[in-house]
């Protein structure tokens, strides 16, 4: 590649980051992990953002983190569609691979501009769940105004593929317990992740998101990572997909990971 489409690229990846990193404004920062990182610098993260959220309801009951069907893994991506997600589509299919998008409304990009790449995921077998409509904080939120930004994004969902999701992952992975209260009444199934690849912290630094995977303790879990980075989907989603391969993990949609027939990710 030449050396100006080269900065090109890295350009792009540093401005889709820049504004997740906006978005997580009110999350601290995400320290640099490292091949050399070890298990305990990795649980030290967890402690201290534990520490930062002391608001955040921590009886996070029915939370789903991890894979239920041996062998799997669930490779999710968070704040699409976005105009990379189509080029990550056409990796997947390539690789054989499934995956689950937890899609915005209106965040980095805005899902009626993108409403054919949410279809062709749909149609080609990935799985189509919530992150809300404009990646809110639901700590912040009244009951109601969960319920706005829930059911704008579903009714989106809905006109474009006909289905509406069952399966949602908290922006931030914050929850508290109305946020909790009004998920569980309108029969959501809560999905966080176990692995999190930190990828819009250092999007040009792509082993330093690959040693999340290699930290991972094994097959079974769900890992995070974000479609509106190019630096991902070129080269930390063909990384991650031959190192499960390698290793015989079986990379699938949540659904599929926790055993749950397709029919119901959707009402």
């Amino acid at each position: 590649m030449a050396p100006f489409f080269r900065l090109a690229s890295i350009a792009a990846s540093l401005v889709s980051a820049t504004m997740i990193a906006q978005n997580h404004a009110s999350a601290i920062p995400a320290p640099i992990l490292t091949p050399q990182s070890t298990t305990s610098e990795l649980a030290k993260t967890n402690d201290a953002a534990d520490a930062h959220l002391q608001y955040v309801d921590k009886r996070e009951y029915g939370v789903i983190t991890s894979c239920k069907v041996p062998g799997t893994v669930a490779m999710t991506f968070d704040d699409g569609p976005y105009k990379f997600t189509n080029q990550l589509l056409d990796q997947l299919k390539d690789a054989g691979v499934k995956a689950t998008f937890f899609v915005n409304g209106h965040n980095i990009g805005d899902i009626y501009q993108y409403d054919w790449v949410v279809k062709r995921a749909y149609n080609e077998g990935h799985q189509i769940a919530s992150h809300t409509w404009s990646h809110a904080d639901l700590t912040r939120l009244s009951y109601n105004q969960i319920h706005r930004q829930m059911v704008q994004l579903d009714n989106a969902i809905e006109s474009i593929i006909g289905v509406k999701p069952v399966y949602m992952r908290p922006p931030f992975g914050y929850l508290n317990g109305v946020a909790q209260r009004y998920l569980r009444d309108k029969g959501y199934k809560i999905v966080k992740w176990r692995v999190d690849t930190n990828d819009w912290a250092h999007p040009s630094n792509i082993d330093a998101s690959l040693v999340a995977y290699k930290h991972s303790g094994g097959s079974g879990f769900i890992a995070l990572e974000h479609d509106t980075l190019e630096s991902t989907v070129n080269d930390l989603v063909p990384r991650a997909i031959q190192y499960a391969k390698n290793r015989g993990w079986e990379l699938v949609t949540v659904g599929e990971c926790l055993g749950v027939h397709q029919d119901d990710w959707y009402r």
